[in-house]
């Protein structure tokens, strides 16, 4: 009896290492409690999504919707973005994993009653999309390229259930990099407006500025990446698609985008755009009209961070 005991909890702890092995994989291995979240009345409203609908390709089907009235990340006032441009150095370490992360760096982020959709755009690249391509279950996401360090913070709850958190979601974020091209895809001119088609095929092995994340039992993710630079015809954004349990069916599809002012000053002080930094377009600057979703920003040189609550319709 007690050898069949002994073998017993030798299998129960090697499928627990097992899990664990496979858990930090995909960048969710749990260490902290849950957060209680709640939200404001206004937070829970629910309505037609006025945004665009997410385009087609690589595995990932129709978008959520969503009401668009911005509101605090705890209820009441509407408010879209904060930025905060700072004056002390900066760190140079990575994203840790959602659970170590404290879910109170939420709470001055931005949020919406429901966070707006929009298009998916035309450099998307799934995961799956590619046979034996890297896996983009990664939290950095710079491949050596130059750039400031961007650190991005998503908190994803449910707009439909008092803001709960939602665990075990695969959220996926990918944009250009500091000169403005996006990995993956060839015949690009940061220069010019982007005339091709919206569903294109992957023509290199590049994935710079792409990854996924999968939300922590509070929700969160983090991902380290490097600040986007500008080109034309399109404010400068990062695309954010969340999906739940690996299916077709999508929580959300969106765009983050971010303060003219704030992405001016980053352009002209932080050396690697230095190049790029005078006669930007406006149309490259200044963020789309309506209520788009716009994180915390906080700069100091050498780094910038990015806070947002996601919230979805999971019904």
């Amino acid at each position: 009896m007690g050898e069949r005991k002994g073998a017993a909890a030798r299998d129960l702890l090697g499928w627990v290492l097992d899990r664990r092995q496979i858990l930090i994989k995909l960048g969710a291995f749990a260490v902290t409690a849950p957060a209680i979240v709640s939200c404001g009345e206004d937070d829970v409203a629910a309505g037609n999504d006025t945004g665009g609908s997410g385009g087609a390709g690589g595995g990932f089907g129709s978008t959520s919707t969503g009401t668009t009235s911005s509101t605090g990340a705890t209820g009441g006032a509407t408010s879209t973005s904060s930025t905060t441009v700072g004056t002390g150095g900066a760190g140079g370490a990575g994203v840790e994993g959602g659970d170590s992360l404290d879910p109170s760096i939420f709470d001055d982020a931005a949020s919406c009653s429901m966070t707006t959709t929009d298009i998916e755009g035309p450099f998307f690249l799934d995961d799956n999309e590619i046979p034996d391509d890297i896996n983009l279950f990664r939290s950095d996401i710079r491949d050596g390229h130059p750039g400031c360090e961007f650190r991005l913070y998503f908190r994803l709850l449910d707009g439909q259930n008092d803001c709960e958190p939602i665990p075990d979601a695969e959220v996926y974020i990918w944009h250009c990099d500091a000169e403005g091209y996006y990995s993956g895809f060839d015949n690009q001119d940061p220069s010019t407006p982007y005339a091709g088609p919206i569903e294109r095929t992957p023509d290199n092995l590049d994935r710079f500025c792409r990854g996924v994340q999968l939300s922590d039992r509070n929700g969160i993710v983090g991902f380290t990446s490097l600040w986007p630079g500008w080109y034309a015809g399109r404010p400068v954004h990062v695309h954010l698609v969340a999906r739940i349990n690996g299916s077709t069916t999508r929580l959300i599809t969106t765009q983050l985008y971010f303060d003219a002012d704030f992405s001016a000053k980053v352009y002209a002080s932080e050396p690697e755009y230095a190049a790029r930094s005078t006669n930007i377009p406006a149309s490259s600057l200044n963020p789309p009209r309506g209520n788009p979703a716009m994180p915390t920003m906080k700069h100091t040189p050498g780094l910038i961070t990015a806070t947002l609550n996601v919230i979805v319709n999971r019904a």
